[in-house]
């Protein structure tokens, strides 16, 4: 190995440590904290990736780089790429639960970068790897090889876990009715969809929209977790009767939220921060308060009869190696899903980006990309992303879908393409959009059903081009689903494919096909041309 790595205690005692490995001799000897450091050569390196990043990095070096990581944010790994989207070097630790730190500072005289990795260090921590690698290979290989020090076998998940999603949030935010809840799960049903989120707003009287105003106080009521009857006095009829239409039903929460004007505002005396959106967080260590959040929110699952829960802003509380909360928010997490679990085991758990990781990946049975409303490109590199973290076989969701009503059918059709490289999902008031936006939606979950056995347990793989996902191929041994976002990368990405597939075209030019084309709602175009937003199959 050319690179030194070095480690040392709290107090900066160097600590012999051999094959890399952290024992429990090391960390006996930690005094509650260790520092990693090395000095990785700027040699091929042209971007550096982690997985704290919603998106796939741009094409440049920073002079700095900061982030934290444990089990509520993040994962410890930071990857050092070529142009070709290649790991020159690659260096972390597979302790992806306790809080972490990781500095890179660019020394341009030593042609290096500095890398320090502060790690707490628990009673409950067990021996780990400092995770290293210079093989000068596809960064896919070496994400493979550390996802496995951390997740050795794959978690089972329930078959709604790859149900396409209907969520409230962009349609409607909080201005939540009882009749759209019910004519947008008739509809949503009647698509092709299989689960429905509320989203927040269930649990509080008014009915509001996100704006500049409505904003800074926006989550002043939450942290009670008991759903509104003046706004929603039938809610549990509401539920019943989308449950019969066949569809998963969802509540939001948010457990480490206290509104001001909350009841739980009264009932807790620590807090991580001071009041912001009309909510402060508190402290996870606080176990009363633990108690008071997990029995309302299990309470308000269990009597709704709910099919999950999207669980929001675990990641509010960043790691702190010098305040180390980590290991509480996991071992409550543990907990309320536990409890769940019991009551019914195949409930579905909805994490988003920031912790959605290897580690947590027993827990949630949805990794959800972070909010892109009208951003169909970001949408689909946030999808790439979470799936260059998570690998094969595990739920990835897209984030909903929200276009402008005045949008072209094309670009509605780029905008489903995209959420195709998760589980589709989806936020439109249903009942006003109109007919050729709906015959779109209808064509891509339609598409999705057929091919969701391939989608969601084939094999993916990117094409990278100057630090964005020119190309999303998803194959097993006799199909494949191309998605092109370069309508350039055609005949490349067509190499080495099965003999049956189909291109998906996310860019804005028709792409010249020789097999059977058609349109972003799914009408034969009878042409060797695939239109934007729309599909060829040979």
């Amino acid at each position: 190995m050319s690179v030194n790595i070095q480690v040392t205690n709290s107090v900066g005692k160097i600590l012999p440590v051999s094959a890399n490995r952290i024992t429990q001799e090391i960390l006996a000897a930690s005094e509650g904290k260790l520092s990693v450091t090395a000095q990785i050569p700027i040699t091929d390196v042209t971007a550096v990736w982690h997985a704290g990043d919603l998106t796939i990095p741009n094409m440049r070096l920073p002079w700095f780089l900061d982030s934290q990581c444990g089990a509520n944010h993040s994962m410890p790994l930071i990857i050092f790429l070529d142009q070709n989207f290649s790991a020159s070097y690659a260096i972390g630790l597979t302790n992806g639960i306790d809080d972490s730190q990781f500095s890179c500072k660019l020394n341009q005289e030593a042609c290096c970068y500095e890398v320090t990795i502060r790690i707490v260090i628990d009673p409950e921590t067990t021996p780990f790897e400092i995770f290293f690698d210079e093989s000068k290979r596809p960064m896919t290989g070496v994400l493979d090889d550390y996802r496995r020090k951390i997740m050795p076998e794959l978690p089972a998940f329930p078959a709604a876990a790859w149900d396409p999603v209907y969520c409230t949030w962009y349609a409607v935010h909080a201005a939540l009715t009882e009749t759209y809840l019910k004519r947008n799960a008739e509809e949503a049903a009647g698509l092709g969809f299989g689960t429905f989120i509320v989203d927040d707003g269930w649990c509080f009287d008014e009915a509001k929209r996100v704006t500049p105003k409505t904003l800074p106080e926006w989550y002043r009521d939450i942290g009670d977790w008991d759903y509104s009857r003046n706004k929603l006095p039938e809610l549990k009829k509401v539920v019943e009767h989308a449950q019969h239409l066949g569809l998963n039903y969802m509540f939001w929460v948010s457990p480490f939220f206290v509104g001001k004007r909350s009841a739980l505002n009264d009932k807790v005396s620590l807090f991580r921060t001071g009041y912001d959106g009309g909510q402060r967080t508190y402290d996870p260590a606080d176990a009363a308060a633990n108690e008071i959040t997990m029995n309302a929110i299990f309470d308000i699952f269990k009597s709704m009869e709910l099919d999950g829960l999207k669980i929001d802003f675990i990641d509010i509380i960043h790691p702190d190696v010098d305040q180390p909360l980590c290991r509480n928010i996991k071992r409550y997490l543990e907990t309320l899903i536990g409890k769940m679990r019991e009551f019914k085991p195949d409930a579905l758990i909805e994490f988003r980006q920031k912790y959605a990781t290897p580690v947590n990946a027993g827990l949630a049975t949805a990794f959800r990309a972070g909010d892109v409303p009208f951003d169909y490109m970001e949408n689909f590199s946030r999808c790439v992303q979470l799936r260059l973290i998570l690998g094969d076989n595990i739920p990835v969701h897209a984030d909903p879908v929200y276009f402008n009503s005045q949008e072209s059918c094309e670009a509605v059709g780029r905008h489903l393409i995209a959420s195709l490289a998760g589980v589709p999902m989806l936020s439109m008031e249903l009942s006003t959009i109109s007919v050729e936006h709906k015959q779109v939606i209808r064509n891509y979950i339609d598409f999705y059903n057929r091919h969701r056995e391939l989608l969601n347990h084939g094999h993916w793989e990117f094409d990278m081009r100057n630090g964005f996902p020119a190309a999303a191929i998803c194959r097993n041994a006799d199909e494949c689903i191309i998605i092109l976002t370069d309508d350039a990368m055609l005949e490349r990405n067509l190499k080495n494919c099965p003999a049956h597939g189909t291109v998906l075209n996310m860019s804005a030019n028709p792409i010249r096909f020789a097999g059977k084309t058609f349109d972003a709602q799914g009408n034969d175009c009878g042409n060797n041309s695939i239109p934007s937003g729309g599909r060829g199959e040979f």
